[in-house]
């Protein structure tokens, strides 16, 4: 079943980079075993990169960028994760190769996720962010 959603797209046709707000639906989510409500993303150096021209970064347009997300699991059939899991993703290639967090719905591959300890919310978890887990 295909659900609507809103997701940052950026595009580059003709040597014209454009970035838009778009509806869009989950059809359009092709990688990955689990698809996840996007609560929260944090903006990281290279989504300010590729936010600005692609940064030459991002190869395959139309994109969805974001390189971290957290949220909730809505789908899986990966055996490690299931609806109503809350998870978090960093890197892997999520937001340069793979459509990204910055949306509301990611479809990505469940061996990229962790699940999200207890004492953390997803809020708190983007705020410390992909750059907070670096310095640590």
């Amino acid at each position: 079943m295909s659900e609507k959603f809103k997701a940052i797209i950026i595009d580059n046709q003709n040597e014209k980079f454009t970035r838009e707000i778009k509806e869009i639906d989950t059809s359009h989510l092709k990688d990955g075993n689990v698809l996840v409500k996007v609560d929260y993303s944090s903006l990281n150096f290279k989504d300010a990169l590729i936010l600005n021209d692609g940064g030459r970064i991002v190869r395959k347009f139309p994109f969805v960028p974001g390189i971290d997300f957290s949220g909730t699991v809505e789908e899986s059939s990966n055996n490690n994760f299931t609806t109503g899991d809350k998870v978090i993703l960093n890197g892997f290639g999520v937001g340069e190769k793979y459509w990204g967090g910055l949306s509301q719905k990611a479809r990505v591959n469940g061996n990229f996720l962790v699940k999200l300890p207890n004492e953390f919310t997803t809020k708190q978890a983007m705020a410390i962010g992909t750059a907070g887990y670096t310095a640590m």
